[in-house]
């Protein structure tokens, strides 16, 4: 069993830890030591390990917040579908209300738009994560992508809370049983860093199909760490970030999530250019094209936002560096 802790994890993790390990191994909730950083990792009990299954992900997968306006997110998804790209929906905790995931895909669906859309550990008991997983296969989604979620007190301060039901091992069971796809995530450079691919290895048997990684530094340290994850044995697919870095405000926004690491100098070279946006557009794509080239990834994750553009301009934004990227 893992290491015990006196402080417990404030999200009720089982299988842990999760990807907001900070880098000196305290909790992203509290400046306490996470009680899974030095454990041993668990896998979960299951009968029979599953085995992942092949999926189309294209080249991109861009993350996208849906607008309020039928016809905004109707022109985000014509640029979208017109690269094959798939959209990633997040649940994030600052998201715009309501954001409940069966709605987004359900609008998605009807612009057949495909994508991926995140379920947390939040909120829900255990039954409603059931109900929320079906509602999504129903509505068609290429994958279900079963996270535990940042803890509010990462974000907003330490008296910030949400209930925590399950983590993201046991969300990629429940989802796999049901039959869905399913894709989970990992933090290369949150500590432990030396035992992350074999959380992925367990995760993979409780269900995963595909990973989609954290910014974790360098295309170099992604390749590295999809090279540590191969030689678990673990097979299934590897989503590589990529991040899209064009302004002060789009660095700030990333930085804003526990466990993300962007590569050293990254954001002075952009924010020091005469030219940031594109500078930064140029960063993306050389960092995407060696990821891609690499062999070791399945497509790439585009993330990020450019400050002062609307909607549908920063997907213009985003396409321009898929296009580039085909």
């Amino acid at each position: 069993m893992p290491t015990a802790h006196p402080f417990s994890c404030p999200k009720h993790m089982v299988y842990g830890p999760c990807g907001g390990v900070r880098p000196n191994g305290d909790c992203e909730a509290a400046p306490e030591p996470c009680p899974f950083a030095d454990a041993v990792v668990v896998p979960p009990p299951i009968e029979t390990g599953h085995r992942p299954r092949s999926l189309d992900l294209g080249t991109a997968v861009i993350d996208l917040v849906l607008p309020p306006a039928d016809d905004e997110l109707e022109a985000i998804t014509d640029i979208y579908r017109s690269l094959g790209a798939i959209a990633l929906v997040g649940e994030h905790l600052d998201d715009p209300r309501p954001h409940i995931p069966h709605v987004n895909a359900r609008r998605l669906a009807v612009l057949e738009q495909p994508a991926i859309v995140t379920v947390t550990g939040r909120w829900r008991s255990t039954d409603e994560h059931g109900d929320e997983i079906a509602r999504l296969i129903d509505a068609g989604v290429i994958a279900v992508h079963c996270v535990t979620g940042d803890h509010p007190a990462a974000r907003f301060g330490p008296h910030a809370t949400a209930p925590f039901t399950l983590d993201g091992t046991r969300l990629a069971t429940i989802a796999r049983t049901a039959g869905a796809n399913v894709s989970v995530g990992e933090s290369p450079a949150a500590p432990p860093t030396a035992d992350r691919p074999a959380r992925l290895g367990a995760k993979e048997r409780a269900g995963a199909d595909l990973a989609i990684l954290n910014h974790s530094g360098t295309a170099d340290d992604l390749i590295g760490f999809a090279d540590r994850v191969a030689a678990t044995g673990a097979t299934l697919a590897l989503v590589a970030p990529v991040p899209v870095v064009t302004d002060e405000r789009s660095a700030q926004s990333l930085a804003a999530f526990p466990g993300l690491v962007l590569a050293d100098g990254l954001v002075d070279r952009v924010l020091g250019s005469v030219t940031p946006r594109a500078t930064g557009i140029a960063a993306a794509v050389a960092m995407g094209r060696t990821l891609l080239d690499s062999g070791r990834f399945a497509a790439v994750n585009l993330s990020g936002f450019a400050h002062g553009l609307t909607a549908v301009q920063s997907a213009e934004l985003m396409a321009t560096i898929a296009g580039d990227l085909e």
